[in-house]
């Protein structure tokens, strides 16, 4: 069994965003975008390292505004900066500077800004799976899908839809299912810097309802979030 050891969580916030352009900073419900992920995170109460990776300076300022709370802001090279640049990439650049200044973390958590909606309870709840699995697995945050996979299919020639059930059985009568909804991954740093990816060869699912699994690609999705958020936070 591999020991939690100590906690390195990552905030990954590239300035650069093609369909909705500066999407993490963009004011939601009362607040900067990434600023939801970095209180969630703070909120979570692990004991962790809290870094916000990103070439931005506006970021990297808003990242400085939690540094007497233990955050900090990491300017990553340039070269990953680029649209080419993976999130792979950035998270083994952020363990390497933790290991340059003499830390040696063993679990890594990724928190995407893109789902403000994840709170403090989702990320713990995520941690509590990983460390149930023993801390060898990576963990996956995942949300029922809205329709079963069987009514999922592709449009041929002639507008020829295929691939579907057709049996007329009801929601209800298939298995569930869950899909990835990108809130929070918890994975050994040893994956990441010996294999060069996330995921381990089997993965642990901590699940989040629908309500709190949106994330921000492009305006719909900003907009249905500071609705949702904004009816949260008054009910506070």
């Amino acid at each position: 069994m591999t020991e939690l050891g100590d906690i390195l969580v990552v905030i990954p916030a590239r300035g650069g965003s093609k369909r909705l352009p500066r999407k993490n900073v963009l004011p939601l419900a009362g607040k900067p975008l990434i600023c939801w992920t970095i209180e969630a995170a703070l909120e979570a109460g692990l004991e962790a390292r809290i870094m916000v990776s990103s070439d931005d300076e506006e970021i990297l300022a808003l990242a400085r505004q939690y540094e007497s709370r233990g955050v900090i802001a990491h300017r990553r090279p340039d070269e990953l900066a680029t649209d080419t640049a993976t999130t792979t990439d950035t998270l083994i650049d952020a363990i390497s500077a933790e290991q340059r200044a003499g830390r040696q973390p063993k679990t890594l958590i990724l928190l995407q800004p893109t789902s403000p909606l994840r709170n403090a309870a989702d990320v713990k709840a995520a941690l509590q799976t990983y460390r149930e699995g023993g801390c060898a697995d990576t963990v996956v945050t995942v949300c029922e899908v809205d329709h079963p996979s069987a009514w999922v299919g592709v449009i041929g020639d002639s507008a020829r839809f295929k691939g579907i059930d057709v049996t007329g059985k009801r929601s209800q009568d298939y298995q569930k299912e869950y899909r990835l909804n990108g809130a929070v991954y918890v994975a050994p740093t040893s994956v990441l810097q010996e294999k060069g990816t996330l995921f381990t060869e089997e993965l642990r699912a901590s699940v989040m309802p629908r309500s709190r699994s949106f994330d921000i690609d492009e305006e719909l999705d900003f907009k249905i979030c500071e609705i949702l958020k904004g009816e949260v936070h008054s009910g506070d």
